[in-house]
């Protein structure tokens, strides 16, 4: 009779774990790092290795700065709600419909300078919390012009310049051969954190046209 009791004990037991649901625990995947262009919009890349979405599931993107963590938006599956960011309202936008996929990319719009850092995509549940870190790097590249000021002492006076640069640039003054030539350049920045450059360099008359102006920028 005991032993009965016992495996009806044991029956009941098995039965009781079956119907737990048991959370699935699952990785959060980032890129190292992504450059965005001023202006343009960028995809911080987040991924997540279950591609079932919990019904507590939340999903939190957080820009990690020296002094502080900025929530940039946060995203509750429960409610449905979104929540982004006091500075990013209308900017932001979680690509939901990737759960199915595991995707919860975060697309930032209309990127600025002031957007560069470091962000965290946190994915939580109630029973599990993963995240991943991504380095955003902020870029523009804009046009730029020459102009032949006249003649200064034995050649031709030139200048080059162009604004909206970020990071700062580097700007060269090469021959047809390659040589490079020694300016005098003035690079500021300004209230929007873009660089304007501009130089000038003197070169004999008949070596004008072989003279190009080179403006790099590092990323």
């Amino acid at each position: 009779m005991e032993l009965r009791e016992q495996l009806s004990s044991c029956l009941f037991c098995a039965i009781l774990l079956a119907t737990i649901p048991f959370s699935e625990s699952f990785e959060v995947i980032s890129s190292p790092a992504v450059t965005g262009i001023i202006g343009q919009d960028v995809v911080l890349p987040c991924q997540i290795s279950t591609r079932t979405q919990q019904d507590n599931m939340e999903v939190q993107w957080k820009k990690i700065i020296q002094t502080h963590i900025e929530t940039v938006y946060e995203y509750r599956a429960q409610t449905g709600q979104d929540v982004p960011g006091q500075k990013y309202q209308g900017r932001t936008v979680l690509l939901k419909d990737g759960f199915t996929s595991g995707n919860v990319s975060l697309k930032l719009k209309n990127v600025r300078p002031a957007d560069e850092g470091t962000y965290s995509c946190i994915v939580k549940s109630n029973e599990w919390s993963a995240d991943a870190a991504t380095e955003l790097k902020i870029a523009a590249v804009v046009s730029m012009s020459i102009d032949v000021l006249g003649p200064q002492d034995q050649g031709i006076d030139l200048a080059c310049r162009s604004s909206g640069w970020f990071p700062k640039p580097e700007l060269h003054w090469v021959t047809k051969n390659g040589q490079d030539l020694q300016p005098v350049t003035k690079t500021e920045q300004g209230l929007e954190f873009l660089y304007s450059v501009l130089s000038h360099v003197t070169t004999l008359g008949e070596e004008t046209g072989q003279i190009s102006c080179v403006i790099q920028n590092s990323l």
